[in-house]
Parts: C-alpha cells; sequence; structure tokens
C-alpha cells in the first residue's frame, strides 16, 4: 500500500493539499474523463462549487466561458453539442490532479482522485484506494486525517474509535498524561463510544462504532447528509471554496470541556444529566484542566467525608463523589462521562482505587446504576478510601 500516511502520531494539523480549483479546472476535468454535454456538466459539477456558484445560471456563465477558452486554445472540441478533450487537453487535465489516476475510468474515478487530494493523499493504491468508494472506509481517512491520527495502514472503524476515546480522554486532562491504553486493552466499546462521542460539538452517545465514525466525519466535512456521495461533495468542495484551504480540515478545537464565551451560560450536554448550576456559570473562573495527580486528590478528598463503612473498607458512591467534584471544581467545566472516563484512568494508573459492589449489601439501586462505570469485564460504583 502506497499512501501519504506515516507512522501514528497525534496532535498536529493533516497534510492536505493547498491548491485550490476553479470552475474552469472541473470544467476540463470533466470533459477529459468522459466528454460531457452542458447539461452534464451541470448536474455533476456546481453541486462541487459551493453556493456562491451553485444556482444555474451563475454555474452556466461561468462554465461557458470556460468551454469557450478551451476551444480556442484547442483544448477540447464543440461537436453536436458534445464536448470533448483533445490530446493536449488531457494532458492539461493530467496535471489538475494526481498524475498516477487515469481518465479510462472515468468521471467517477476523477472524482476519488479529488477526495485523494483534498484529503492530501497521494499515489493511493490498495487498501486506501478501496476506501474512497466505501462510506465507513472514507470516514476513517477524513477523521484519521482530521484528528491528525496517521499510521501507516487504515484503521477499521473499531480501531479508530479506540484512538478517538483516547484522545478525548487526553484532551480531558489537557494532553498531561499517557494513557497507555491501546488496541486490546483499556476502555471497553460501549465506553469508548461514550468518551469519542464527546468530539462532537454537541456530545452525544452513538450506538454503533461505524455510526460513530461516519457522523463525525460528516460533521467534520460538513456533509449534508451521512451518505457516500454527500461525504465526497463535501471533501471536494473543500478544493473549490475561496477559504485557504490548509484550514479546511484542520482539527477543530474540540474537547471534552465546553469553551464558552464568559458573558453567555454554556450549553447544557445533552449526555450529562447533572449539568453545572447557573449560579456558578455566572462567576468569572478561568477553566483549568487537571493532572492526573491533582485530580485524583480532589477525588479522595470529595470522597472522604461522604464515605460509609468500616475503618479499612470505607468507600463513597462514585455518582456522589462526581457531584461534590462538579461543584467544588467548577472551573474544571467537566461532563459526567468525562469524569469517569478520567476517574477509570487514575485507577488503571494507581492514583485512585475503585470498588463494585456487593450484591450482599443492601444499596440504593438508583445510586449503583448512577455510578456505575464499566471496565473491561469488572462494574465500579465506589471509590476507596484510606484511612
Amino acid at each position: 500500500m502506497t499512501a501519504a500516511m506515516s507512522r501514528a502520531r497525534r496532535g498536529t494539523e493533516p497534510t492536505l493539499g493547498t491548491a485550490s480549483l476553479s470552475i474552469a479546472d472541473l470544467v476540463l476535468l470533466r470533459i477529459a474523463a468522459d466528454g460531457a454535454t452542458r447539461a452534464e456538466l451541470q448536474r455533476d459539477l456546481a453541486k462541487l462549487t459551493g453556493p456562491k456558484s451553485s444556482s444555474g445560471t451563475a454555474f452556466r456563465q461561468a462554465a461557458e466561458r470556460a468551454i469557450g477558452g478551451f476551444v480556442d486554445a484547442n483544448l477540447i472540441t464543440d461537436s453536436k453539442s458534445r464536448l470533448l478533450a483533445t490530446a493536449s487537453g488531457v494532458t492539461e487535465a493530467e496535471r489538475l490532479i494526481d498524475r498516477s489516476t487515469t481518465f479510462k475510468g472515468g468521471w467517477s474515478n476523477v472524482c476519488n482522485a479529488l477526495v485523494a487530494r483534498s484529503l492530501g493523499l497521494t499515489n493511493v493504491t490498495g487498501q486506501i484506494a478501496k476506501a474512497l468508494d466505501r462510506l465507513e472506509g472514507l470516514s476513517c481517512l477524513v477523521l484519521q486525517q482530521h484528528f491528525a491520527i496517521l499510521p501507516k495502514r487504515l484503521l477499521s472503524p473499531t480501531d479508530l474509535r479506540a484512538e478517538l476515546a483516547i484522545l478525548a480522554l487526553e484532551r480531558a486532562f489537557g494532553n498531561k498524561i499517557k494513557t497507555g491504553l491501546g488496541k486490546g486493552s483499556g476502555l471497553p466499546a460501549k465506553a469508548g463510544r461514550l468518551l469519542a462521542g464527546q468530539l462532537f460539538k454537541s456530545p452525544r452517545e452513538v450506538s454503533t462504532d461505524g455510526k460513530l465514525i461516519v457522523g463525525l466525519a460528516c460533521e467534520v466535512t460538513g456533509a449534508t447528509d451521512s451518505s457516500l456521495d454527500a461525504l465526497k461533495i463535501a471533501l471536494i468542495r473543500r478544493l473549490t471554496s475561496q477559504a485557504p484551504q490548509v484550514a479546511a480540515l484542520a482539527p477543530e478545537p474540540v474537547a471534552l470541556r465546553a469553551k464558552t464565551d464568559p458573558r453567555k451560560p454554556a450549553p447544557r450536554p445533552d449526555n450529562d444529566q447533572h449539568a453545572i448550576s447557573d449560579e456558578t456559570l455566572n462567576n468569572k473562573r478561568v477553566s483549568q484542566t487537571p493532572d492526573m495527580t491533582e485530580f485524583a486528590g480532589a477525588v479522595v478528598d470529595a470522597a472522604r467525608p461522604i464515605s460509609e463503612g468500616w475503618p479499612g473498607n470505607r468507600k463513597a458512591f462514585i455518582s456522589l463523589v462526581w457531584q461534590a467534584i462538579r461543584h467544588t471544581r467548577p472551573d474544571w467545566e467537566l461532563t459526567e462521562v468525562a469524569f469517569k472516563g478520567m476517574l477509570a484512568e487514575a485507577h488503571r494508573s494507581g492514583h485512585v482505587v475503585l470498588a463494585g459492589a456487593d450484591l450482599k449489601d443492601r444499596c440504593d439501586l438508583k445510586q449503583l446504576e448512577d455510578s456505575k462505570i464499566l471496565y473491561k469485564n469488572t462494574v465500579w460504583h465506589f471509590v476507596r478510601v484510606e484511612d
């Protein structure tokens, strides 16, 4: 497999094609691919040029000017209402896309070349080439480029979900920790999707890895719906827009912590049942991200006064600790899902100790359900407190 994808690295900007395409460029590419009538140019190209030029009249005028110039330059011929590229026209069109792309594959093949160019990929073959024609495969490529997760191979939706969950967890700690979580270890699928779902502009819970990857890719690109055609159109539009192309797919400043205007109340995440109070939101506090030691210390301090049991076996419901943390540390601006993910990592790294409920104990069932954290084959409900 040959593709512009290097070994895994996270946190850097993706490599993208920087040159934009004009309507004239698209017209020449379309004609060189299959030959076309003016109606076919309108049908296939107008949707790729963005709202400012995709209207019927605006696009037709721009296309006619391009056609006239190409005919005068002997790059195309206009015979019996069908436009065909000359040998010089095909050569000129090849300069606009990856030279390894042949026009024998028709317009769909050229579109794939433009999609690859939008993603900064060159000499695309093998697994990467096949991924361009699959919704989940293309969505994985989009997210690997957007979040700068660049391995030597295309990740599957499951593997990419795990990487996104790690990224979300690291962002919760402000990249101050190394999670050590990877394939085959760490958070289970559902918990991973919950964490990765924090990367949406409006955090949400998604039922499958495929839906998570496709939904997030469509949001990143601005696709109109979750179809393969819509995703390709959104990517090609990146090349035809007038905005700087390097910024087109640059990582957005998404994080588990909502960034808000201090003059306005922060939006309540859809998956957080315990939003911070309005009084707290109005306080002029600067958002801070805890490191692992600070986070673990605050958790133990919050758990100590509400813990129950006998000396040597005192523990506090995770849900009650969460309520204490969100009131005592509003400057962290955590959601409940982010808190639980960070707590699981704190346990895994040995900074705190979590425990499950003994079914023989008479516990509040609601508190148990609200406190539940799934990790591999274990369920935790309590934070242990050493006397």
